[in-house]
């Protein structure tokens, strides 16, 4: 149920019904004038009515959003149809009560019992109303008597008729019940709604029982912000109400206590003497009726205990919010739900910033780009976006830049207080625990974040769930821990405190974004380091350091020298960078729980070096010849990475290394062979031996019960594994691609839980390998043997699988069965077609077929797989859905010259076969021939319907060998930029985009930047050169020699990014400072509503130049779609 059916707080305070003629010169003119006095907001008809308008709708919308409703009975208020019109509604409002009305009437000039029995003035008027009126008269009578018995002022009786002492009195207790409502909140409340509907407020109005939520997030996030506008939406629901502020600051709770007594029973002569009492007091006095209450910040369980123990304190239909920054605190309190501040998202923002930092939603014109650069690095931190907001109002584009550059070095203080709060309320432990993570572990997996900080005997699993519930740590779907960018500053700017405080660094980081120490070649007192971190990068200037100090780190427990590494990325030797290391290695601390040293350039450790509790050990591109010389007892250690190791020839004994879950030895190009305890690992969940190009074989005994990786891509010498391998059940990935196996192992068939399998890739495999002869997708595992296959048929798991280069004849059709694939790997075989069964494989994504050769004809496949065909040569056809052929696909077929040269398309719409594509050809009917293949994709070339409706494809490239434009792009130049004036009545609603024409010639092959577009002022119309990839890669792989040619670039582009900022002219730059490129023309021409309504020939290829027989490439792409073909 959405909040918009709770009302909004109230227009007005006061609406008063009065007989103007009685009393509207002296007592009302008193009354509104003291009302204005005080500050309260009286609707006034003669001020607010409509003139010239029916009245009756808009006094009753007038009653209806006041909150008090005060009737003035004087001695002629019923002679006045509309003041007992007013008083029904009002009542009418009153039994109502959504939302509550307080209802207060005043006996002026007469008494109650001559309202009520409607006598005197009152019987006269009503005899002429029985004449005249007799449909309302029974409900005016029934509303005055109802009226006459409520409780209400009478002047004579409370002030002895003098007006000016009643109306103070009266108006005092107005005001005393207004400062009971709405807080204030603060302008600006982006979000807000969507917290609103989130919580579903309205189920809590009304309701049976008592209901308790927390409101939890990092400090500044807006807890107290959202906390308040709910009160101030809620609290007219509820018969009492309070907010208490910063309960974890309070030393006396019995203040606290008191506040809430006081405000909810509406009393001032109260006072307790314990915080016992109070309780007491509490459970027996606000226990009576429904009431909101809002405890804000609470930090402590005798802060819960005191103010709001157990829902039976109060009455059924109660609200009760805490706020507070722990969620486990909450939890254990038995709340019913907790409502988790998020982060804003990129549009809310940008919206909260702007209007602190330009006082409206958007960014004024040239800050665009820099205020979503501010977004960026606060990333959706409300009080951030706010403090600096402020902080930038009215500075320049330039200060901008410096500042934000400013902040990445040296954090806002005001938001780092604010963030400090947070951290100050852990304990000593869990601090560190945060400032580890924040230093060591963003983006690592949690479990083993635990089991490097139990090896310092921090027993971090309790405790890095209170960093959680905090707020302070994210743990996301893939288990890797996360910290927002301002907690980890905040986080690093305490690390560098304490070091200047203390005189001593516990935490060293040296990375050129944090702290740039070039040119020392010391550590000061060295002995009180704890932890040392350091990336290895180019800094400003070389940074020396002294492995002799090592030998003085006696506490270090985390030792990481390391090297950013792609995820998906290989590389097989560290990146250049400016760290040098001098010395000798003389001791290691035995405390270390974690050790990464990329590149350490000793070939042995210390001998005395014995970390018995080390977790995980990284010396990937290390010179280490050997690790230990006998058998070490490392009970603790789960990781170990020698990856391009290229001194080590041979492993350690890893009998006593029980534990060890991960072992990676990829790119040790001369290990020759691995110690048979590495079969023995019975928890080993990861052995990568990737391109151990030397080794030998795999130990013959096996019994890693839980391994589910194994991965021996590029082992040559490896022509054998053992068939004991089968037997492990848990194994989900084989590689053995690339390898002296030449026959798919036997026991393949056994592993039922294998999810990708890599084979081949060699071309040493034999022709016929493959076959559906003797069962379901089997494969011959000997030649002689033709009636033994290795079935796949029971690999219903099967995701990946890769055959590639593996000398296949065909594909069984049989393949089909394998009905959870999603990527499928055949490049390089000598199929000549593929089985229509590929069309059952509902899960395939990727269909990788490059250099498949002999392949002629593509069969009709799974309308989201991706297909990758490039240099099938012979491929000439392929079956695609006549409705919708290569949309939603992400398609390439480079150097395919056969593909879709037989493809033309008749008036009436049938496709036939031709050829074509051909020099002796007329250009028109070549450029015919170009638009019948774009038609045969989906791809229409008229103008209007690329650029007016919403297809797939938002831009199209053609590149091929000509020198000259077409005469259509009227914006013209010989020169390497385009000025492009905008017309005086330019309307950025009415642009569509753009197309440009670039003839050009590369003097050095690889060299292209693209073109970038620039507003009048110089600034960027889009971030970077725009070449798209497509293109890159024909001129990267085309054979024929293009240096030496001239080319034309034809590029569409329905784009208006950042062209709301368009203004005067924009420039189109071609290969701009780019000496290696010629661009002998170049055109431009944007595209509006008008220019398509005007233009009679709308094709995209109009004028276009004949294509050569020196082929060419045509690339369409759009959101989750593309298509490159070359020829």
């Amino acid at each position: 149920m959405s909040t918009t059916s709770i009302p909004n707080r109230w227009k007005y305070d006061v609406f008063v019904s009065f007989r103007g003629e009685d009393i509207r010169k002296n007592f009302i003119d008193h009354l509104f004038k003291d009302f204005k006095q005080k500050g309260i907001h009286a609707f006034r008809d003669d001020n607010e009515l409509p003139k010239g308008e029916e009245i009756y709708p808009h006094l009753y919308k007038a009653i209806e959003e006041s909150r008090f409703l005060i009737v003035i009975f004087s001695k002629d208020y019923v002679s006045s149809s509309w003041c007992l019109r007013e008083l029904v509604k009002i009542l009418e409002c009153k039994q109502m009560g959504k939302p509550k009305h307080e209802v207060q009437i005043i006996f002026y000039d007469v008494n109650p019992d001559t309202v009520r029995k409607q006598t005197g003035s009152y019987a006269r008027a009503f005899d002429k109303y029985d004449v005249s009126n007799k449909i309302e008269v029974d409900k005016w009578r029934e509303a005055l008597s109802i009226a006459a018995n409520l409780s209400g002022w009478d002047l004579q009786d409370m002030t002895n008729g003098f007006e000016a002492k009643f109306i103070d009195s009266m108006s005092r207790e107005i005001l005393k019940k207004l400062c009971d409502g709405p807080l204030h909140v603060g302008e600006n409340l982006v979000g807000i709604d969507f917290h609103f509907d989130k919580l579903d407020l309205s189920r809590f109005v009304g309701s049976d029982k008592v209901n308790m939520i927390g409101i939890c997030g990092i400090s500044g996030i807006g807890k107290t912000t959202l906390a308040k506008a709910i009160y101030n939406l809620m609290y007219v629901h509820y018969e009492g109400s309070c907010l208490c502020d910063d309960v974890r600051k309070q030393q006396d709770l019995t203040q606290v206590q008191m506040q809430m007594i006081r405000k909810i029973m509406k009393t001032e002569k109260f006072k307790i003497s314990s915080v016992a009492e109070g309780a007491m007091v509490i459970k027996q006095r606000i226990s009576c009726k429904p009431v909101l209450l809002v405890l804000d910040d609470v930090d402590d369980h005798e802060q819960l205990e005191a103010l709001a123990g157990s829902p039976t304190w109060f009455c059924p239909g109660s609200l009760i919010i805490f706020t507070g920054k722990d969620k486990q605190l909450l939890r254990s309190h038995r709340v019913d739900e907790i409502h988790d501040m998020e982060f804003l998202d990129r549009d809310k923002s940008l919206e909260l910033f702007c209007s602190f930092a330009f006082e409206e939603k958007n960014p004024s014109t040239g800050f665009k780009e820099v205020s979503e650069n501010v977004v960026k690095y606060v990333q959706g931190h409300p009080l951030a976006l706010k403090v600096l907001g402020h902080f930038l109002y009215g500075k320049t584009v330039g200060q901008w830049v410096s500042e934000l550059d400013k902040l990445k070095l040296h954090p806002n203080e005001k938001i780092q207080s604010v963030l400090r709060l947070s951290y100050d309320g852990l304990n000593l432990h869990q601090q560190n625990i945060l400032l580890d993570i924040a230093c060591v572990f963003i983006g690592e997996n949690s479990d083993f974040v635990i089991s490097i900080l139990d090896g310092c005997n921090f027993f971090a699993d309790t405790d890095m769930r209170v960093l959680v519930d905090k707020s302070l740590i994210t743990i996301s779907s893939n288990m890797s821990l996360q910290m927002h960018d301002l907690i980890q500053a905040m986080a690093r700017e305490i690390v560098r405190e304490e070091s200047i405080m203390l005189g001593k660094k516990k935490r060293l980081l040296i990375s050129s974004n944090i702290y740039d120490i070039s040119g020392q070649n010391k550590v000061a007192r060295p002995e009180a380091v704890e932890v040392l971190v350091l990336s290895l990068e180019k800094f400003s200037q070389t940074v020396h350091i002294d492995t002799n100090d090592f030998a003085h780190m006696k506490k270090l427990r985390i030792l990481k020298i390391y090297q950013q590494e792609e995820l998906y990325g290989q590389k097989l030797e560290l990146e250049d960078h400016n760290v040098i290391f001098s010395g000798n290695l003389y001791n290691l601390s035995n405390e270390l729980s974690l050790f990464y040293w990329h590149g350490c350039p000793f070939k042995y450790l210390p001998s005395d070096f014995y970390p018995e509790n080390i977790v995980a050990i990284d010396l990937s591109y290390s010179n280490i010849k050997q690790l230990w010389t006998t058998p070490k007892c490392f009970r603790r250690l789960k990781v170990m990475k020698l990856r391009y190791c290229c001194n080590l020839t041979t492993t350690s004994d890893f009998s006593e290394i029980t534990n060890l879950e991960e072992l990676s030895l990829e790119g040790c190009v001369n290990l020759g062979s691995v110690h048979p305890s590495i079969g023995m690992l019975k928890r080993l969940v990861v052995l990568n031996l990737r391109d151990c190009k030397r080794l030998q074989n795999f130990p013959s005994r096996v019994e890693m019960d839980a391994l589910q990786v194994l991965n021996l891509t590029g082992c040559l010498k490896v022509d054998q594994l053992p068939e004991a391998l089968g037997r492990i059940k848990s194994l989900t990935e084989l590689h053995v691609d690339r390898t002296a196996i030449t026959e798919l192992p036997s026991f393949v068939s056994s592993l039922i839980n294998l999810e990708s399998l890599s084979f081949g890739g060699q071309g040493r495999i034999q022709p016929r390998w493959w076959t559906s002869i003797t069962a379901p997708f089997g494969f011959l595992s000997k030649q002689q043997h033709p009636q033994r296959s290795v079935s796949l048929a029971g690999l219903h798991m099967l995701k990946d699988l890769n055959f590639s280069y593996c000398n296949l004849l065909e594909v069984p059709e049989s393949i089909g069965g394998l009905s959870f694939m999603e990527y499928l790997n055949l490049e390089g075989n000598n199929f000549t077609s593929l089985p229509g069964s590929l069309s059952q494989l509902s899960h395939l994504l990727t269909l990788e077929l490059d250099g498949c050769k002999k392949l002629e004809v593509l069969p009709e496949l799974p309308p989201s797989v991706w297909i990758n065909a490039s240099d099938c040569t012979s491929l000439r056809e392929l079956s695609v859905s006549s409705k919708d052929p290569f949309r939603k696909r992400l398609n390439a077929f480079r150097n395919c010259p056969k593909l879709f040269k037989n493809v033309t398309i008749h008036s009436q719409g049938s496709i036939s076969k031709t050829q074509c594509l051909d020099s002796s050809k007329t250009s028109q009917d070549s450029i015919h021939q170009l638009s019948a293949f774009l038609g045969y994709l989906g791809f229409q070339t008229n103008r209007c319907e690329f650029f007016l409706q919403d297809n797939v494809y938002s831009v199209i490239d053609i590149v091929y060998h000509v020198n000259s434009i077409p005469e259509w792009f009227t914006n013209r130049s010989t020169e390497n930029h385009v000025k492009v004036e905008l017309p005086s009545d330019w309307c950025y609603d009415k642009f569509r985009g753009y197309g440009i024409c670039v003839v050009f010639k590369c003097k050095k092959p690889h060299k292209y930047k693209g073109y970038a577009i620039k507003n009048f002022d110089g600034a960027s119309m889009n971030p970077y050169f725009c070449f798209p990839i497509f293109i890159e890669n024909y001129f990267h792989k085309e054979v024929i020699e293009i240096q030496d040619s001239y080319m034309i670039w034809l590029h569409y582009a329905r784009d208006k990014s950042k062209w709301e900022e368009a203004k005067n002219f924009v420039t189109f730059c071609f290969e701009e400072n780019n000496e290696d490129v010629e661009v002998k023309e170049c055109g431009v021409r944007l595209i509006c509503d008008e220019d398509l309504e005007q233009e009679t020939d709308l094709s995209m290829l109009q004028g276009l130049p004949t294509p050569t027989q020196n082929g060419g490439m045509l690339g369409l792409s759009g959101l989750g779609a593309s298509l490159y073909w070359s020829w």
